[in-house]
C-alpha cells in the first residue's frame, strides 16, 4: 500500500508499506526519511522535510548528477575544460548547487509497492547540459528495499548517481560495533583531500572486509574511501538485532562512517545527529573519473540515458 501525503505547496511525502516493512520518502531532494521493519527505523534524519534544507551531510538524498568529489573541481572532456564550484576544500564534492538532492522533485506514479519520482535540472554550476532524473523506490514484503536510478541528459556530462543514507540498524548510539562483510577486493588509496590516487588491494590492510569487521576495530573506525566490489558486488551490515544486506550493479561503494556528522537541531526522537551515529553505503561509479581515463566512469548525452539498481534487504537476526 502507498500513501501520499501533501505536506504544503512544495512537499509531499509517500511512505510505502509492505507486510511489516515501511518506507517513507520526500519530494524535496527524493529524500529516503524512513525505512522500518515494525517500530524499527534504522535511517538518520528528521521527521520533518524542513531540516534536511539546511542539515550538513547530504543526509538520505539523491546525489547527482555526480556523487563524490572531482579533483581541483575541474575535467576536460572532448578538449574542451569545464569548471565546477569548490565546495570542498579544492574540490567538488556532490555536484555543489547542481546536485539533485537540493531540488524539489515530483511524483510521476505510483502503484501498491512503489513510487516514481523525477526532476528536470538545468545546466547549473559547471555541469554541462539540462538533466531529467528519475528515481523508482520499491519496498518488497521480505523487505528488499530498491533504488532504480534513470538520468539524461541533452549534452554529454559524466554521471555518478548515489543515495546518502546513513543506516544504524540499533536505531539509537554509535555504529562502530556494527559489523561489516564486503565483496570488496580493492579500495583508493587517497590524499589529504579526500581526491583518490590509486587503487590498492585489501587483503591484508584496515581495508580488508572481505571476512566480517566490526566497524571501530580498526582506524578508530574512520573511513571515507571508495572500496572497489569483486563480481558479487555486495555488502552484509550486522547490528544487534537486525542485520543487512546490500546489493548493487555499480562496481564500488563509498564507505563513510560519518566521522563528522553534526545536527543543528534535533533529528527522529529528538536525539541529536552526532559522529558515528550512522554508516553510509554509497554505492557509486570511481570518484573523480572524469580526470582519471584508468577509472570506470559513464556519460549522459542526447539519446543516452545511464540506469542503475541498488538494494537494501532489511532482516531481523
Amino acid at each position: 500500500m502507498t500513501e501520499i501525503r501533501k505536506v504544503d505547496d512544495k512537499v509531499s511525502q509517500i511512505t510505502i508499506r509492505s507486510g511489516e516493512y515501511s518506507a517513507s520518502v520526500f519530494t524535496y531532494g527524493a529524500i529516503l526519511q524512513s525505512f522500518c521493519h515494525k517500530d524499527r527505523d534504522i535511517l538518520l534524519g528528521y521527521d520533518s522535510y524542513e531540516p534536511y534544507l539546511t542539515a550538513p551531510g547530504h543526509i538520505a538524498e539523491v546525489v547527482g548528477p555526480f556523487a563524490n568529489r572531482i579533483r581541483n573541481a575541474e575535467f576536460t572532456m572532448d578538449g574542451k575544460r569545464y569548471v565546477l564550484e569548490k565546495n570542498n576544500g579544492p574540490n567538488n564534492l556532490h555536484s555543489g548547487s547542481k546536485n539533485f538532492g537540493s531540488k524539489y522533485w515530483k511524483i510521476d506514479g505510483s502503484d501498491d509497492v512503489s513510487v516514481r519520482l523525477s526532476l528536470e535540472s538545468k545546466e547549473a554550476g559547471g555541469f554541462p547540459g539540462n538533466h531529467h532524473a528519475e528515481i523508482i523506490y520499491s519496498l518488497t514484503e521480505d523487505g528488499k528495499l530498491s533504488l532504480h536510478y534513470i538520468v539524461s541528459s541533452d549534452a554529454k556530462c559524466p554521471v555518478n548517481m548515489t543515495n546518502h543514507a546513513y543506516f544504524n540498524l540499533n536505531g539509537k548510539g554509535g555504529i562502530k560495533g556494527h559489523v561489516l562483510k564486503m565483496d570488496a577486493t580493492g579500495y583508493l588509496e587517497v590524499d589529504d583531500t579526500l581526491i583518490p590516487i590509486d587503487a590498492r588491494k585489501t587483503e591484508g590492510t584496515d581495508f580488508d572486509f572481505l571476512s566480517p569487521h566490526r566497524i571501530g576495530e580498526r582506524r578508530e573506525g574512520m573511513y571515507d574511501h571508495c572500496f572497489i566490489f569483486g563480481d558479487d558486488r555486495s555488502a552484509e551490515l550486522v547490528g544487534d538485532d537486525y542485520r543487512m544486506l546490500m546489493t548493487t550493479d555499480l562496481p564500488a561503494v563509498q564507505l563513510y562512517t560519518a566521522s563528522t556528522l553534526s545536527s543543528l537541531v534535533p533529528g527522529k526522537g529528538g536525539r541529536m545527529l552526532e559522529p558515528f551515529g550512522g554508516v553510509a553505503l554509497e554505492t557509486e561509479l570511481f570518484p573523480d573519473f572524469p580526470n582519471r581515463p584508468d577509472f570506470p566512469g559513464a556519460y549522459t548525452e542526447a539519446g543516452k540515458p545511464f540506469e542503475t539498481t541498488t538494494s537494501y534487504q532489511l532482516l531481523p537476526l
